[in-house]
């Protein structure tokens, strides 16, 4: 994996992150909303190696 790969990986994870801390904020219940973008966090943090997270 190059530098540039590792890095798209890195900052797909943290928006993927802050999308997931938006949406949590609004809704106090595990809507659908929820659950897709806690889905896109885990699939985000599968090419982001365990320290970088």
């Amino acid at each position: 994996m190059g530098w540039n790969s590792k890095k798209q990986a890195a900052d797909e994870y943290k928006t993927a992150q802050a999308e997931l801390e938006k949406v949590s904020r609004r809704d106090r219940t595990e809507t659908d909303e929820y659950l897709a973008a806690n889905d896109r966090v885990a699939r985000a943090a599968q090419n982001v190696p365990w320290w970088r997270r």
